[in-house]
Formats: C-alpha cells, sequence, structure tokens
C-alpha cells in the first residue's frame, strides 16, 4: 500500500507554534492545507488565533493542534524552532518519525545541520532561512510585521518524484522562495545578518532601524570583514562589502522589528549566539583565522544571558 503522500498533497506538522511557525500555520489554513502544529500542553491546543497581516487586516481562525506525544500523521515535519531546540525535539518525536518524513530545518544560526544528519541519517532534509518578520504580544496574536524571502535547499540527493511533491508546498508558504542546489552559501550570507543584527541590538537595546545610525557603521564593518575572511578561507566568493550591503537591506526592511535575540534577552529566554556569533567563531578557529569583534559579541551575550 502506498502512502497518502504518494497521491494527494503531503501532510505538514509545524513544531510549535511561535512566530514563524505561527506564521506558517497560518498560510496553511489560507491556501487549505492539511497542517498540524504540534504543542506541548493543552493551554496551547484549540484556542482562537488572531493574525494581522502585513497590509493591517486581521484574521481569526482556529488552528489545527495535535500533542508532541501524539501527534497526526505526518509527511513533512517543520521545524521552526530555536537551533538550541532542534535536536531534543527531534529525540521527543523519534517514535513518529520514519525514514520516509521529509524534515525541515529552519532557524536562525547553523551548526545544526551535522547534527541532524548524523540522527537521521536516512532522512530527506530540507535546510531553510526567512527574513519574514512576524511577532507574537501573547499566546495567541501574531503580527506579520515584514515580508521578505525564503531560501531552501536539499541537503543531499533525493529522489525527483519527492521534489516535485514536496517543493511547492514549501514554495507556497513564506513566498518569494529561492530553492538552491547548495543552501550552504545562503546559510552563510543569513548567518553573516544575524551576526551583526542580534547580538548588537540586544546588547545595545534597540529596534533593527537604529543601527542604521553611523555611529554603528564601524562595528558592523568590523563584523562583516571577520565573517567575509571565514567565508573566503570555506571557499565561498564573497567580501565584506557584500555583507554589509545585505546587512544594511535587512536593516532598512526590518526598521521596526526587535531582533529575537533583543526579544529573548528581554524576556529572560536563552539565546541562539552559540549558532550566530559561535559558529563564526568556532570556524575561524579550525582555520586559524582570529576574528575578535566576534568573540566579544559571543562573550557579551552570555554574561547578558
Amino acid at each position: 500500500m502506498q502512502s497518502n503522500a504518494q497521491f494527494n498533497r503531503p501532510r505538514l506538522a509545524i513544531v510549535g507554534k511561535g512566530a514563524i511557525g505561527g506564521l506558517i500555520g497560518f498560510k496553511c489554513h489560507q491556501l487549505d492545507y492539511d497542517y498540524q502544529h504540534l504543542i506541548k500542553s493543552q493551554s496551547q491546543s484549540q484556542s482562537l488565533f488572531k493574525v494581522t497581516d502585513i497590509t493591517g487586516v486581521s484574521h481569526n481562525f482556529t488552528p489545527s493542534t495535535s500533542f508532541m506525544t501524539q501527534p497526526n500523521s505526518f509527511d513533512l515535519l517543520i521545524l521552526p524552532v530555536k537551533a538550541y531546540q532542534v535536536m531534543p525535539v527531534l529525540e521527543q518525536l523519534e517514535a513518529f518519525i520514519q525514514t520516509k518524513h521529509t524534515i525541515v530545518l529552519l532557524h536562525n544560526g547553523m551548526g545544526t545541520i551535522e547534527q541532524v544528519k548524523s540522527k537521521l541519517p536516512n532522512n530527506p532534509l530540507v535546510a531553510a532561512t526567512t527574513s519574514y518578520g512576524a511577532l507574537k504580544p501573547d499566546a495567541n496574536t501574531l503580527m506579520e510585521t515584514g515580508l521578505g524571502q525564503t531560501h531552501l535547499g536539499w541537503l543531499g540527493d533525493v529522489d525527483i518524484k519527492l521534489k516535485q511533491l514536496i517543493e511547492p508546498i514549501l514554495s507556497t508558504l513564506l513566498p518569494p522562495s529561492n530553492w538552491h542546489k547548495d543552501i550552504s552559501l545562503a546559510l552563510w550570507n543569513k548567518l553573516a545578518i544575524n551576526a551583526v543584527i542580534n547580538p548588537l541590538t540586544a546588547i545595545h537595546n534597540l529596534k533593527n532601524g537604529e543601527l542604521a545610525k553611523q555611529k554603528y557603521n564601524i562595528a558592523i564593518s568590523n563584523i562583516c570583514w571577520e565573517i567575509a575572511s571565514v567565508m573566503q578561507a570555506l571557499g565561498y566568493a564573497t567580501d565584506h562589502l557584500k555583507l554589509i550591503k545585505n546587512v544594511q537591506q535587512v536593516i532598512t526592511a526590518t526598521a521596526n522589528n526587535y531582533s529575537s535575540m533583543h526579544q529573548d534577552l528581554k524576556f529572560e529566554r536563552h539565546t541562539e549566539i552559540g549558532f550566530i556569533s559561535g559558529y563564526v567563531t568556532s570556524k575561524a578557529a579550525e582555520l586559524n583565522i582570529r576574528v575578535p569583534h566576534n568573540q566579544r559579541l559571543l562573550e557579551q551575550i552570555r554574561q547578558l544571558e
């Protein structure tokens, strides 16, 4: 007997109802996809969800949910969680994950891909990164604060039929979507943006747009210079001016947003600094490249945590 996914649209499972996860669930609701949010507690289930989209229009609906301990059947598992939550989540869902299930990693920072490949060597894996902005003022309210782009790529070789099944679905969730044969450059470019905006806004208690002030230019340039040096040593064709331009575009596009790291510190949550500045410094150490500015940001955030 062949799986449901081979005949119909894939069934999606979205871990949690965080800002980006909630936004993906809302898009699934609008597109009439078969989806579920995997949640931990009864308090998160079957409650009315209010979403204000980028145009200011409000939408009220009840998201589909099931418990992490008892998920409904799924074909596609999306993890829009913090980088440090990826492995604990996969361990919690281990009994329900089959080798045919496609796993989508969608988070800031780098370093989880190697861990997931080791744990699930036979699963089709997609790495994704998005510049969409979303804010959750409370558990049942979501605001779409910025339109962005989403970059995706398969990690390893996959069957063409699986690509034809999965890619159109993922492409519609946070468009426009760009599929890459090698996603690693896109992940590094996003890492550079996060390595500037996240720690600087968290340390100085700023909205993203305030980083456009001249007094932050040198800090931004120094961070980007170091990351470009690491990327070049790894074989990527880039330079610090390209990275600065990317950072400035995101600062402008998300000017009224608070970064996720700013919010994590504000609400006394663990940050992803180890997977952002920490990943830069660990790769630099392997390559014997000095990155004192990124190292200092890593230490400052860890002190604030």
